[in-house]
């Protein structure tokens, strides 16, 4: 099992030109247009370092997810380290999720679900240079979530209500879904019965 190395995050963490800690910029305050300027700066400061690394399966997050995740965390009331979480991010395949982790990141355990159950299954794990970077976003998918997760990431997760996929998700684990065509088929019947 292989971790990115503190020395790796620490080159492809970006520090924000927005001239404040990340807990002290107001969601609210803050303009959007902004934020994606400072996105836009990581963004290409990275595309070298990850050539240089050979760093894989990252994905910086759209300015439409973007967009999306900026409007919902202000309806629910979030704020700005809360809503731009996961601007960076990997995911790695593991067989089992691992017991221990590095020091050097905050691990979020979502094998039970979120707050919101909405069928996903990961762990996620942050981290972040200081107060003024941007954290990076580990997410470990692993063996009985993974093929969940593929499939909720491209048909339900952004489109359909939570529920939807946690029944998805109820579903798979008893085994009556075992394919994508088997899990496009039942969310179909799912928003049937909406």
């Amino acid at each position: 099992m292989q971790f990115i190395s503190k020395e790796v995050l620490d080159k492809i963490s970006y520090e924000s030109t927005l001239g404040k800690s990340l807990k002290q910029i107001s969601l609210r305050k803050t303009e959007l247009s902004d934020v994606l300027m400072d996105i836009d700066k990581y963004r290409s400061q990275y595309t070298d370092i990850v050539v240089q690394e050979n760093l894989i399966g990252s994905r910086f997050k759209s300015n439409d997810s973007i967009m999306r995740k900026y409007e919902r965390t202000l309806q629910n009331g979030g704020g700005f380290k809360q809503c731009f979480n996961d601007v960076l991010g990997f995911r790695l395949y593991f067989e089992e999720y691992p017991e221990l982790y590095p020091d050097y990141f905050r691990v979020v355990d979502l094998r039970k679900g979120k707050r919101i159950d909405d069928g996903y299954r990961a762990i996620h794990l942050y981290y972040q240079k200081n107060n003024l970077a941007y954290p990076i976003e580990l997410q470990l998918w692993c063996a009985q979530d993974y093929q969940f997760n593929v499939w909720s990431h491209k048909l339900v997760y952004k489109y359909h209500a939570e529920y939807i996929g946690k029944q998805l998700y109820e579903k798979y684990r008893s085994g009556i879904i075992d394919s994508e065509e088997k899990f496009k088929y039942e969310m179909n019947r799912l928003m049937e019965g909406c």
